[in-house]
């Protein structure tokens, strides 16, 4: 579906009105995801991409396969916005103090100091370069995924621009062979059922493109036997479901909102879910992928 910037402004609007009525997330928190989300909203409806010419990117029998469309270290992105969106994220964070904001000053001092470039930083991510991130852990133990953080939500307007473009580069499936995503061949963030048929859709880790995946079927292992694959609901979270997988005991979440008067804006539903991750965790279950936010 081609980005509408005033649909995506009213669906987060009301999807933040709905968040804080949620007594276990605070309002601080809200007000500082709120500020996040609108300026990558305005970052999105202005994203320039460049995409690589077709004999870069997989053939159509490959993506059938279960080949993803391009790898992530090549995700093209709008290098020169992603900079400007991180220093603003920045200086966000060291306006609102606390723990992100010590974390978001140690970073900017990194940066003022030549000891990584934006570019560098975004490098890092897109390769998936675990052991960069992780010296940064012990750097900012009270904030610990910060830099990572900052990077992602740098990158994601201009990534989710891209995806957005590439998806018009797929072949025509109903439903992809695996899990992951046919663009970049990640994980699925959160998953939702759709239509009067209950078609199960992904939302993409990381560059959040919507794709269908098979109703009965783990996404990160295949798994497909029905006794080994289950779902629990918790009364107090109407519309959401955890899926579970005993074969390699991970769970995802599912929203169901086909009843329900509400919309879904996936990234903010997986906060909006929260309390079905510590059931699910509780009960020995993994998530697969980060939260959307991974604070």
């Amino acid at each position: 579906m081609e980005f509408n910037m005033d649909i995506a402004a009213r669906r987060l609007e009301k999807k933040i009105s709905q968040l804080r009525g949620k007594s276990y997330i605070s309002g601080e928190l809200i007000d500082l995801l709120d500020d996040v989300a609108h300026l990558q909203l305005a970052a999105r409806d202005e994203a320039v991409v460049t995409l690589p010419a077709d004999s870069e990117l997989a053939p159509a029998e490959a993506v059938f396969q279960g080949l993803s469309l391009i790898a992530r270290e090549e995700f093209p992105y709008d290098a020169a916005q992603a900079e400007v969106l991180l220093g603003k994220l920045i200086d966000l964070l060291i306006r609102r103090g606390g723990p992100l904001g010590d974390g978001a000053q140690t970073v900017k001092k990194a940066l003022e100091s030549d000891e990584f470039s934006a570019a560098d930083l975004f490098s890092h991510f897109l390769n998936d370069d675990t052991s960069f991130f992780a010296s940064w852990v012990e750097r900012t133990p009270d904030s610990p995924k910060i830099l990572s953080f900052l990077a992602f939500a740098s990158l994601g307007p201009s990534i989710e621009a891209a995806a957005e473009k590439l998806s018009e580069k797929l072949p025509e499936m109903k439903v992809p062979a695996v899990g992951t995503c046919p663009i970049c061949g990640s994980l699925p963030l959160i998953s939702s059922l759709n239509e009067k048929e209950g078609f199960r859709h992904a939302t993409c880790s990381f560059c959040r493109h919507d794709y269908r995946i098979k109703r009965i079927a783990c996404p990160v292992c295949g798994e497909e036997e029905q006794k080994k694959l289950t779902f629990f609901t918790v009364d107090e979270e109407p519309g959401f479901r955890v899926d579970v997988c005993d074969t390699c005991k991970t769970y995802i979440k599912t929203i169901d909102f086909r009843e329900l008067d509400r919309i879904a804006v996936p990234v903010l539903d997986d906060l909006d879910s929260l309390a079905l991750d510590y059931v699910a965790a509780g009960q020995g279950y993994k998530r697969a992928t980060m939260s959307a936010w991974g604070f």
